[in-house]
């Protein structure tokens, strides 16, 4: 029976965990709305200023006769058969062009975390290992590094990988992806379990209580901790 329930833990967990890859590549593509529509606005902000200042230039002006027959190809002979005319040249004004590289980087990256996680969920975890390691190393400072990382560890340890995915747990800690923590937290105490410590499993859990006594996941926490108890007799 003790048995039993760990195993309805972990489909738990496992369920949840799917649906929660889910729920980020959402998170994902909100983001992604949100940075277009940041762009679209400075870009409009943008044109605005510049029109702004073409219509405070000085406008060309002088004989409509003269620029209606196009008589005058240069400025001296315009001066020289015109010399009662006052005339200001409109300047060549160059508006620069709009640099948005560093927003195409973050589309370029949002795309391949949502590709990443589409392939977590589909169960393709080796390929979406790849393509989350490449991202850390890419950009490791991203606001959706700490995500990333977490997405590490859930890959190696649907592999199986629990030593790897461990490791890959620990470092979530050092990232800002703090709505991640009690998860993380949870997962290290499986992955303790599932490498036969089972006093380092206890601990874990315990930590999980201790740390995070508001998080869900705190009912399976005490109840991995009598399972692992009673296993270890």
């Amino acid at each position: 029976m003790t048995l039993a329930f760990a195993s309805m833990d972990e489909y738990y967990i496992q369920r949840t965990t799917k649906l929660r890859a889910k729920l980020d590549r959402m998170e994902a593509e909100v983001l992604g709305m949100e940075l277009q529509s940041d762009t679209l606005l400075s870009i409009v902000r943008y044109v605005n200023r510049n029109l702004s200042r073409l219509n405070s230039l000085p406008i060309f002006y002088g004989s409509p006769k003269i620029i209606a027959e196009q008589t005058v190809e240069t400025l001296e002979e315009l001066i020289e058969k015109a010399p009662e005319e006052e005339i200001i040249i409109k300047p060549e004004i160059i508006i620069p062009e709009i640099v948005i590289e560093e927003v195409i980087k973050a589309d370029s990256y949002l795309t391949d975390y949502k590709d990443a996680l589409n392939k977590f969920y589909y169960q393709r975890y080796s390929e979406a290992i790849e393509i989350f390691e490449r991202l850390l190393l890419e950009k490791p400072k991203h606001e959706l590094a700490g995500n990333v990382q977490y997405w590490v560890g859930e890959s190696y340890y649907a592999l199986r990988q629990y030593k790897k995915a461990y490791n890959a747990f620990t470092m979530v800690f050092n990232t800002n992806a703090f709505d991640k923590y009690d998860d993380t937290q949870l997962k290290l105490g499986f992955c303790y379990f599932k490498m036969g410590k089972m006093k380092a499993a206890v601990q874990e859990f315990q930590n999980l209580i201790t740390y995070y006594p508001n998080s869900e996941h705190v009912a399976v926490a005490i109840r991995q901790i009598g399972i692992v108890q009673q296993y270890a007799k």
